[in-house]
């Protein structure tokens, strides 16, 4: 009966492991269901199920772990039994040898007869000596010539960049995918000293004084398209002194102006003023500025 018990035992055991771990998965689903429920009912009634199955598994692990425990020392103690009741006094221990007796002479011992068994001569192997000759070769060196390579010096030349006015001028370039077309028109008409209320250029011409603070440049346009890069670069004496880049966004025709200004004034000198399109010079304006004589 403990032998059976014993047996049963494991089975038990695991069969109530495997349901608390299902049971536990279970109350977690139910829990996670009671916090994320769609509805509050829901939600509440998801929670008390989870947790009466969480304490339901908990109370299965337990009692697992407990028969678990029990059973291995309910193994221990039924194999301590097995050997008590194997080491009892009353029995035969170690091992006892018949002794062969005559029944009519109670006094005579067996004699025990001795066959001698002739020794097994193993053959000794005959060793043959064997020679072998082993062919030497003779190396033979043979000069080999060596080349010197020779080294040829090869001209480099070295290109230095053009200076262009965004190097001068430290100007970041713009960038645009637009390309201006071929009939593109942006072409400087006049040079001012001024400019009217009716956006017409006032004083024209190309001597001013110096020390003129502004002069305004008057252009037309045609066939452009808002986005495209373009520059504007006033020069003295052919070096680029002011300018900048930009986007068009003046539409595709029509006229306007822009000024180049100085707060301390223009100094004497040779000027000129470019536009470009794009990395292209369209157009170009010249002016001098005089001292009074």
């Amino acid at each position: 009966m403990i032998q059976t018990l014993t047996d049963l035992l494991p089975i038990l055991i695991v069969a109530m492991l495997v349901v608390a771990l299902v049971l536990f998965l279970l109350a977690l689903q139910q829990l996670y269901l009671g916090r994320t429920g769609s509805y509050w009912r829901l939600r509440r009634t998801a929670g008390k199920r989870g947790g009466r199955l969480f304490l339901i598994s908990i109370g299965l692990f337990v009692a697992g772990l407990a028969l678990a425990f029990y059973s291995g020392l309910a193994g221990v103690a039924y194999n301590q039994i097995n050997l008590l009741m194997a080491n009892d006094p009353s029995g035969l221990k170690g091992v006892a040898l018949p002794t062969a007796t005559n029944p009519g002479d109670p006094t005579r011992t067996p004699t025990a007869t001795i066959t001698p068994i002739p020794p097994t001569r193993t053959p000794t192997p005959t060793m043959t000596p064997t020679h072998t000759l082993t062919p030497t070769s003779t190396a033979t060196n043979t000069p080999t010539a060596t080349q010197t390579p020779t080294h040829t010096l090869t001209p480099t030349i070295t290109v230095t960049p053009t200076a262009t006015f965004e190097i001068v001028l430290n100007l970041t370039p713009v960038q645009s995918s637009k390309v201006p077309r071929q009939n593109a028109i942006l072409h400087l008409t006049a040079a001012a000293s001024g400019i009217t209320p009716d956006g017409e250029p006032d004083q024209p011409g190309n001597v001013f004084p110096a020390g003129i603070p502004r002069v305004f440049l008057f252009f037309e346009y045609r066939d452009l398209d808002n986005g495209l890069a373009w520059s504007r670069i006033l020069y003295r004496e052919g070096v680029p002194v002011q300018g900048q880049s930009y986007l068009w966004s003046s539409g595709t025709a029509g006229s306007s102006y822009f000024f180049f200004g100085d707060q301390a004034g223009y100094p004497p000198g040779e000027y000129e003023v470019r536009l470009f399109l794009a990395d292209e010079e369209v157009s170009r304006l010249t002016f001098t500025v005089r001292s009074p004589a």
